[in-house]
């Protein structure tokens, strides 16, 4: 039996002192290493304040940097920009001492006031990356090295989101802004001003980003760190696998279990293996016009799947579903039950909606290049013929993807996206279900799902400093969310892609689909 990731622990409320010091310009140099990884999509921003999907973030993650970390592979937070924090016994005040010597690539300094600026910036832009600092109410800056956040309310998860606020440099958003564009969103678009590792090279578009070691970076590269990374772009898999067995690929990111299989065969190849945060969710069109806008439809769809053929697929490697949260996340007693198939009950539930022969025709949505998706569209299929209901499936690019169901007009009746934990915070992944996460808003709500009592629900969850209580209310809002069956919630794949064998990586669990972020990895 595999042993699985537990998460979430309140994050502790007392000060932290890191044992990173930034190391002297020269010791910083370190011999040439190149590193390639291919992934599905491109992005479509570079901004780091925009990036709130796995190809983004892909860039964002090596250019820019948070204030804290998460250990690689891991969930638990340490010091990155700031080398210590300390909340209030409350859980509302939040007091950093930021590192000494930290330059961005434009050669600017960090100081308070560019964490203001940073703050200021994701919160004014207002999309998806904002959706995990909206509890705060302000940011005090009373010294040079110090910074303080005041929350509108208790969070006592709020350490574990500070990864996942990137610091940028104050003096390139002043240079680049216009009254047009107060926030130089045209220049980060395609341009990159972080304190990361790497710096942006060139920008091939539909093919590569090209990045550059940061010789100013505060960290040294220890030998075998890669000085110079290739993310490239491959909509086609096979492409993608049969260039890792070239020799010409050295990761591959979101690929399915077949592929890496295909990969592993390969000589100099390996499949990685960890557990990830996420769930594989098949969002209904709750603002659809059509049949599946009730609720008795929605569920009736869901008990006509075949989930043990669904887990199945993933040859092991899969943990059953029981809902919007990843299983492996919070422990409720008694545990929600996993999913199966019911046809009778779906038959009866489409007959008390009014179509007893079923009769209709739904859309299904998915991207185009990973197995599994595809595999789900004509599972379902397959699955909902008995009950006289049609799939169109259609398969497309990620932007694509995003351009369709950012449309209510557009928007399929369901659409596949998988969900994973953006920070410890378990209401990190439950706030894809809220009303500020809509589609039309740049979220990743793309059931178009808007609860007044779910969004002041989830707010209240994290400053509910007493486990039981917050146990509680987090089954609540899965519970709610389960019974108006806004989606369809599969089993979820672990982590598990091909790597070069030269290389030791560990991906991302609570970064999106998958994620690497180069500097921690190592070529032998």
């Amino acid at each position: 039996m595999r042993s699985r990731l537990v998460v979430i622990a309140v994050a502790a409320l007392v000060a932290l002192t890191g044992c990173t010091q930034v190391t002297p310009p020269g010791e910083r140099k370190a011999a040439a290493v190149s590193a390639v990884f291919s992934n599905i999509a491109e992005a479509k921003t570079l901004d780091p304040h925009l990036a709130f999907s796995s190809e983004a973030a892909l860039f964002a993650r090596q250019a820019y940097e948070g204030l804290l970390e998460y250990e690689p592979g891991g969930t638990k937070v340490r010091p990155a920009l700031a080398v210590k924090w300390e909340g209030s016994a409350d859980a509302t005040t939040y007091t950093l001492t930021l590192r000494t010597g930290v330059k961005f690539h434009d050669g600017s300094a960090l100081d308070s006031g560019v964490v203001k600026a940073s703050v200021d910036r994701l919160l004014g832009i207002n999309q998806g990356p904002a959706t995990l600092f909206v509890g705060v109410d302000a940011v005090e800056t009373p010294a040079p090295d110090t910074v303080v956040f005041k929350l509108k309310r208790p969070d006592a998860f709020f350490p574990g989101s500070l990864p996942k606020l990137p610091i940028v440099s104050k003096k390139a958003t002043e240079a680049h802004r216009t009254d047009a564009d107060p926030w130089a969103k045209d220049w980060f678009a395609a341009n990159a001003a972080g304190s990361g590792p790497y710096t942006l090279g060139s920008w091939e578009r539909g093919k590569a980003i090209n990045l550059t070691a940061f010789e100013g970076y505060w960290q040294r590269f220890e030998p075998g760190t890669p000085t110079k990374v290739t993310l490239r772009t491959d909509p086609d898999v096979t492409t993608a696998v049969q260039l890792m067995c070239q020799g010409k690929v050295d990761m591959i990111g979101g690929i399915g279990t077949d592929q890496t299989e295909q990969a592993a065969a390969c000589p100099d190849v390996k499949a990685v293996e960890q557990p990830r945060l996420g769930v594989n969710t098949v969002f209904f069109n709750l603002a659809a016009k059509g049949p599946v806008a009730d609720v008795r439809v929605r569920k009736a769809i869901s008990l006509a799947v075949d989930y043990k053929a669904y887990l199945e697929y993933f040859k092991g490697r899969a943990q059953e579903s029981r809902g919007p949260l990843p299983p492996s996340t919070v422990s409720f007693e008694p545990r929600f039950p996993v999913f199966s198939q019911n046809l009778a009950e779906a038959r009866r539930l489409l007959a008390e909606a009014g179509h007893p022969k079923g009769g209709f025709t739904i859309s299904y949505l998915g991207l185009k290049g990973l197995a599994w998706e595809e595999f789900f569209g004509t599972l379902l299929a397959e699955n909902l013929k008995p009950l006289g209901i049609t799939v169109k499936q259609t398969l497309v690019a990620w932007p694509q993807m995003v351009s369709l169901q950012g449309n209510p007009e557009t928007a399929h009746d369901l659409s596949f996206v998988v969900l994973n934990m953006v920070t410890p915070d378990p209401t990190s992944i439950l706030r894809n279900y809220t009303t500020a996460a809509r589609a039309d808003k740049g979220g990743l709500n793309w059931a178009y799902h808007s609860d007044k009592a779910l969004d002041a629900g989830l707010g209240e969850i994290s400053g509910t400093l007493d486990e039981t209580a917050r146990t509680a209310a987090l089954r609540k809002v899965q519970e709610s969310i389960i019974e108006n069956q806004v989606a369809i919630w599969l089993p979820a794949a672990d982590i598990y892609q091909p790597v070069r064998k030269k290389w030791t990586v560990s991906y991302e669990p609570i970064d999106f689909v998958v994620l690497v972020r180069f500097f921690y990895t190592r070529q032998a």
